[in-house]
């Protein structure tokens, strides 16, 4: 079963190749993609309505009836020596949300169609693919590997250069969303202290090491001149933002500490990547 497929990832590699000398398409390193400017995107919040502790009232007189031990899971501390840092780039984060982008991604609503937004959404994830396709070629994962490198082939060409998504659509080739952090984290490197970065958003030493070199493998990072870079990325980020529009708002409501919370969300989000077949 699984020489089978591998057999078919190689074959998804060689016809990508082919199609990709085929289709001529040569990119610049001043006419492509995004680096990951985010400040970070979690599973949504949970919200529990009820725990049932007091659904039936017959059981009350039964709520300390059992006198087995009390096992208590221990959960591993997060290092964070640069608490009083984070915690003011938590902040400076926050204003810049509400400020800036959260205002810049409404505005952008109101004069964009909802098919330009995810066009544009498209141009930069498709123009994204050197991050993952080498992240999953140092995994060792030949299946995503090939299925970037065709994703990338049809999406470039067929795709209109990945302003539509046939890859998806008609191949059923799904994305693999991986970078360069959690090809770290899959080779056994640990998380290292927590780190805040303004603008960029929650991090650990580890994310930042692979955030570098996701940037370093990003061609947006290299265009020029420098202010054309900076202007394609900020679109690239308002765009993005107006997809998570109240999310940040309902995490905040949720929970009392939302920095410390958001600190457990992140770590533990990496985590089940890291952790992911």
């Amino acid at each position: 079963m699984q020489n089978s497929k591998k057999s078919f990832s190689l074959v998804k590699v060689a016809i990508s190749l082919f199609i990709l000398m085929m289709s001529g398409c040569v990119y610049s390193k001043n006419s492509i993609d995004p680096s990951p400017l985010a400040l970070g995107v979690f599973p949504e919040p949970v919200f529990i309505e009820d725990d049932g502790l007091f659904d039936d009232e017959e059981d009350d007189d039964d709520l300390f009836s059992d006198d087995s031990p009390i096992v208590v899971e221990e959960q591993a501390e997060i290092s964070d020596p640069f608490y009083y840092f984070n915690k003011a780039m938590f902040h400076v984060n926050d204003k810049l949300y509400f400020w800036i982008l959260r205002p810049a991604a409404l505005g952008y609503e109101a004069i964009t169609p909802q098919f330009f937004r995810v066009g544009v959404a498209n141009f930069f994830h498709n123009i994204t693919m050197p991050i993952r396709f080498t992240s999953s070629l140092l995994q060792g994962d030949i299946e995503s590997t090939g299925t970037e490198l065709g994703r990338f082939a049809v999406n470039s060409t067929i795709g209109l250069l990945g302003i539509m998504d046939p890859a998806t659509d008609y191949l059923d080739w799904q994305p693999n969303n991986q970078d360069m952090g959690l090809t770290l984290g899959k080779y056994g490197i640990g998380n290292g202290p927590y780190i805040v970065w303004p603008v960029f958003g929650p991090s650990t030493l580890r994310d930042t090491v692979g955030r570098s070199t996701d940037l370093f493998l990003s061609p947006l990072t290299y265009l020029q001149p420098d202010k054309l870079s900076l202007t394609v990325q900020a679109v690239d980020k308002v765009n993005a933002t107006y997809f998570s529009l109240g999310d940040y708002e309902a995490f905040k409501q949720a929970y009392l500490d939302p920095y410390e919370r958001m600190k457990e969300f992140y770590i533990e989000y990496r985590a089940e990547r890291v952790a992911e077949e």
